[in-house]
């Protein structure tokens, strides 16, 4: 099944759950200066999952099984002022 992820499509095999795409995400982000900043000052990413354009919170994460289509985006938290 076809997943876009930040823009770009991705293969998975039927049956994906979010948590798994999740987990993807934050091992190929690990070692981003953003990242590393946040989990040295907080001892968490604080990244931001949407799904077809709904925050997931997560304690959902393992509940979502992936369809064909799903748009997912990622964002880390930015303050402003």
């Amino acid at each position: 099944m076809k997943v876009k992820i930040n823009l770009k499509e991705r293969e998975f095999p039927a049956g994906t759950k979010f948590t798994q795409v999740v987990n993807l995400i934050r091992e190929a982000n690990k070692d981003e200066p953003v990242t590393k900043s946040l989990i040295e000052k907080t001892g968490q990413d604080h990244i931001t999952f949407i799904l077809n354009q709904r925050i997931i919170r997560p304690q959902e994460y393992n509940s979502i099984e992936l369809k064909d289509g799903d748009d997912i985006r990622w964002i880390y938290p930015y303050a402003g002022g």
